[in-house]
């Protein structure tokens, strides 16, 4: 009997390894997770300096709340929208969605990097 359940056991563990081993992240979903990462950090440093304010009424909602689920909300939408991207890579359209993620999220955090550098040079404010 501990035989039988010990060779269960020993299935299941590597089934589920095999099915980790198939999930590949290409480098575009992975620029696509730190951008995103980032770009969360700098919109809640700005929140919390009072210098910019937040215009995605949903995340408006979860600041509200907690900084926090900001953050979680943030991580949690984009990673799971990444993770159905990636559960269908072979389709064409869903590679080229997570290429066209992260270039949004590189332009929003230079755009983010510009923003920074006028505070910077413009601090304190008058």
């Amino acid at each position: 009997m501990a035989a039988t359940a010990q060779t269960v056991q020993q299935q299941v563990r590597s089934s589920f390894w095999v099915g980790l081993g198939e999930f590949y992240l290409s480098p575009a979903s992975v620029a696509l997770l730190v951008l995103n990462l980032l770009d969360g950090l700098f919109t809640l440093t700005f929140l919390q300096l009072d210098v910019a304010e937040e215009l995605n009424p949903l995340m408006r909602v979860a600041y509200a709340h907690s900084p926090l689920l900001f953050m979680m909300a943030k991580l949690v939408i984009v990673n799971a929208g990444l993770w159905l991207l990636c559960l269908h890579r072979s389709l064409r359209a869903s590679r080229l969605a997570i290429r066209a993620g992260a270039i949004i999220y590189a332009v929003i955090n230079v755009y983010h990097l510009a923003f920074l550098t006028h505070l910077l040079n413009h601090w304190p404010p008058a």
